[in-house]
């Protein structure tokens, strides 16, 4: 359950889907500039990604290990899937980086990524909950635009 704190947050932080998928030279410029940092609010165990646990957790964020993220590696093709998928908010950073950027996996589970970490270009992610009417959209979302694009 997301505490109040946050829930006010999440409020006030709207996340505004982008009209249009990722064009292939914003993949390219992603790429090449743009990684996975990773955070330890999302991690019961997050040595394989080289981070110290939390000294104060917070039990409002979900978890990547309840997603079946449990390795660094598996956090970064879920990052380039996300590139791949092209599912991006219309907020950007400086630097023409997405603020967000989403990806559904192959089991149907969604992840949000959302950028700043220790340098420009670096985001983490968490598993959107099924509860979040955000999950439901990003899905319908991929399906479509996968749908139109075969």
């Amino acid at each position: 359950m997301m505490g109040t704190k946050a829930q006010e947050l999440r409020r006030m932080t709207r996340r505004k889907v982008r009209a249009t998928r990722l064009s292939d030279d914003e993949k390219a410029h992603l790429r090449r500039n743009a990684g996975y940092e990773g955070s330890p609010y999302h991690k019961r165990n997050p040595g394989d990604f080289g981070l110290v646990p939390p000294s104060v957790p917070r039990p409002d964020k979900t978890l990547c290990d309840e997603a079946g993220v449990r390795s660094k590696q598996e956090a970064l093709r879920l990052f380039a899937l996300a590139v791949e998928q092209g599912l991006v908010s219309e907020a950007t950073t400086h630097g023409d980086y997405p603020k967000e950027l989403w990806v559904v996996d192959e089991h149907g589970r969604v992840f949000e990524g959302m950028y700043g970490g220790s340098r420009d270009g670096r985001y983490h992610g968490y598993p959107i909950r099924r509860s979040d009417p955000l999950h439901q959209r990003i899905r319908e979302l991929i399906e479509t635009r996968e749908d139109a694009a075969d």
